[in-house]
């Protein structure tokens, strides 16, 4: 089974997402990131400390 994917265009830079989310509209990867919080996704736990990382003053 292939993965779905999507490509982005960032100036210069292609980005290409290879995620079932991409084929999801808002209210379902809202959904699935709600989810994946109450299962403790540790990755996604990983991502959001990452983020807040980098907001530390």
């Amino acid at each position: 089974m292939e993965i779905p994917k999507k490509e982005h265009k960032i100036g210069n830079t292609t980005v290409i997402v290879h995620s079932p989310l991409v084929t999801m509209d808002l209210e379902e990867r809202k959904q699935w990131f709600r989810d994946e919080w109450e299962k403790g996704n540790p990755v996604l736990k990983e991502i959001a400390e990452a983020v807040h990382d980098c907001y530390k003053v």
